[in-house]
């Protein structure tokens, strides 16, 4: 897989979902990343939440020796904005419960570490 570098109009897709949630016996933040990338997503990156709540307003949140369940993670996707569009159907075979949302932005550097 080749990394191709990002410059000016872009758009993020960022997917909420739980630590707890699954695809086919794996979590689902892991097939996610798995799946983008075999797509050619430019690149994505997971998150976690220390604490929030969604639709149910159940606060899910971690304790203070680290324990918890089903913290909030985010999965942000930035790439062209038709990139973005040809991973939706990903997302939405993938995603059963939780947020989708996509925006544009501006990148003003992409630039590796090496």
């Amino acid at each position: 897989m080749t990394a191709r570098k990002l410059a000016g109009k872009a758009q993020a897709l960022q997917i909420f979902i739980g630590d707890d949630d699954a695809w086919e016996s794996e979590p689902l933040y892991r097939a996610l990343i798995h799946r983008l990338r075999l797509a050619g997503a430019a690149g994505a990156t997971v998150a976690r939440g220390l604490t929030g709540f969604g639709l149910s307003g159940q606060i899910r949140a971690a304790n203070r020796l680290g324990g918890a369940t089903d913290l909030p993670l985010v999965v942000t996707v930035i790439d062209a904005p038709e990139r973005i569009a040809e991973l939706l159907p990903i997302v939405d075979e993938m995603v059963g419960d939780g947020l989708v949302i996509r925006f544009d932005v501006e990148i003003l550097r992409h630039q590796d570490a090496d």
